[in-house]
């Protein structure tokens, strides 16, 4: 197990169906090292928790301790902050894009590239916040425009040739199954490899399930949930009105007209999925504002609870203070909806079906990467 905690899963087949899923998780309860520190205590530990989105996890935090002490809203900083947010995602995707799914299609993975990102990701907060501090009570906006324009310039540029090889922009204008069909035919980058090679091997549709998206969590209730339900039970296993739902880059974008098209075709099958995270990483660097406003906070009775979309999908923290004191803290990351015994990925698993054995675990590292989960998974198949 790695210190960030792991996921079993584990396939159960008879003649290449998928018979059986089971899914388990040993995370850590990052949270509880929380409790009994001050607000300020928990902003400087919350970025040292969390390796990955870290800007999502330490925004969360701000946005909870924020409203548990009743301090008033910060239209401009906050934009900023979400600003970080969304380029968050575009480095959290560029890992999987670069790293990832050169490796599916048996090539080597491409760390040049996401070298070069990630040196630009690290001089974002630089020039949006004093001193780099973004997440902290005290945090002062510091714009330096220029330089923030300059870094959005070079980060397009790179991911319009590391990934979509020149095509970034005809990618944005696909409006269709037909005119994505057109765009693949005359690109070799390898976000088109990989969408090609979906198609190929006939996979679009693979993983398809009838677990819809996340709607809009009401924030009242969402803190009697969480206050009245056994934490380790609400937080690793969550459910919203006793149904399993997913909350990932498709379920963000399933209203743009392309994803609607292939949606009537395929379901929420793998190529709707590798289709959206392409989506987020071309229309970011261009607007920073595909996810502006998905972000929310709720107070109550020395209670903060603050909603925040994290690269992969609806990232929740909750606490509560008691004398200036953290006495709860509960973390529901977009992995646990997604992960669930019962979730999105566990049912799609179920309808796959391949023969060899090779071919199924195949097919499921490719869905498991699709839906993406933070931290390492074990794949484990055992025949019947």
């Amino acid at each position: 197990m790695t210190p960030a905690g792991e996921i079993t899963i584990e396939l159960t087949h008879r003649a290449g169906q998928v018979a059986a899923v089971k899914i388990g998780a040993t995370r850590p309860e990052a949270a509880q090292v929380l409790v009994g520190k001050t607000p300020e205590q928990v902003l400087s530990m919350v970025p040292l928790l969390f390796s990955l989105c870290g800007n999502a996890q330490a925004y969360a935090a701000l946005m909870a301790c924020r409203a548990a002490l009743q301090m008033t809203a910060e239209p401009e900083a906050d934009a900023a902050r979400e600003c970080l947010l969304q380029l968050e995602t575009v480095r959290e995707h560029a890992w999987r894009i670069l790293l990832d799914w050169p490796v599916l299609l048996g090539q080597p993975a491409d760390k040049l590239a996401l070298a070069a990102l990630l040196k630009l990701d690290r001089q974002f907060k630089s020039c949006l916040f004093r001193d780099g501090e973004a997440f902290k009570l005290d945090s002062l906006l510091q714009i330096d425009g220029a330089f923030l324009q300059t870094l959005l310039d070079e980060l397009t540029s790179l991911i319009d040739q590391a990934i979509f090889a020149g095509g970034r922009n005809g990618f944005l204008a696909i409006s269709d199954e037909a005119h994505l069909r057109d765009w693949l035919d005359g690109n070799t980058g390898v976000a088109a490899q990989l969408l090609n090679a979906v198609y190929q091997r006939d996979w679009p549709a693979l993983g398809n399930s009838p677990v819809v998206g996340l709607p809009e969590l009401d924030s009242a209730e969402l803190n009697r949930q969480m206050q009245n339900t056994d934490p380790l039970d609400f937080c690793r296993t969550p459910q919203w009105l006793g149904r399993c739902f997913e909350t990932t880059p498709f379920s963000r974008q399933q209203a743009s007209r392309l994803l609607a098209d292939l949606h009537s075709h395929y379901g929420n099958g793998l190529l709707l999925r590798f289709v959206a995270v392409l989506m987020e990483m071309a229309v970011i660097p261009r607007g920073i504002t595909a996810m502006a406003g998905m972000m929310s906070a709720y107070a109550a009775d020395d209670v903060g609870l603050a909603q925040v979309q994290a690269a992969r999908g609806l990232l929740i923290h909750r606490l509560e203070l008691r004398q200036g004191r953290v006495y709860d803290y509960r973390i529901v990351a977009p992995t646990e909806w997604n992960f669930h015994p019962d979730g999105v990925l566990a049912q799609g698993l179920k309808s796959l079906q391949a023969d060899p054995v090779d071919g199924l675990r195949q097919q499921a590292e490719w869905l498991i990467n699709a839906v993406d989960p933070c931290v390492a998974y074990r794949l484990i198949l055992n025949k019947r």
